[in-house]
């Protein structure tokens, strides 16, 4: 009876921690432009910039953020822009899957790149960056942070 009730408590501990799982999604646009009128974007907060600093653009504005709940029961949609999405799921083996979408009207999403970034990184404060050129305005790129949300 003490071993159903302790094997009890280990998986009830353990549905806890994986529902624990919260992640801050920012879609980011660095440039070295000012922040556009009509716009209320911010600028990115110094501890997220100095984890920047191999890139090289004055501004880093966040363009939208989330922050919502990964599981291993299946891959949650964060809409990032009318452009792009990234879906997030805890794979349940100490990682979590990132799949980075590609969003057009009137088609089905286009799965970019998915990658798989430790889950015990990003709670040590550590980011995980997809990133690309900006299709529309030369000289200036798009990034899609990650974090543990705080």
């Amino acid at each position: 009876m003490l071993a159903l009730w302790l094997s009890g408590v280990f998986l009830l501990s353990a549905t806890t921690l994986a529902a624990d799982l919260k992640l801050q999604t920012r879609l980011v646009w660095g440039t070295d432009q000012d922040k556009p009128p009509g716009k209320d974007w911010q600028e990115i907060d110094d501890k997220t910039r100095a984890k920047l600093h191999q890139f090289k653009w004055k501004h880093y504005w966040v363009v939208n953020q989330c922050s919502t709940d990964a599981n291993a029961k299946e891959h949650k949609k964060v809409s990032l822009s009318d452009k792009g999405a990234v879906e997030l799921k805890d794979l349940g083996n100490g990682n979590v899957e990132i799949r980075l979408l590609d969003l057009k009207t009137g088609a089905e999403p286009k799965r970019v790149k998915v990658v798989q970034h430790s889950i015990e990184a990003l709670k040590k404060g550590e980011l995980c960056i997809l990133a690309g050129d900006d299709k529309e305005t030369w000289d200036n790129a798009w990034f899609v942070i990650i974090t543990a949300a705080p």
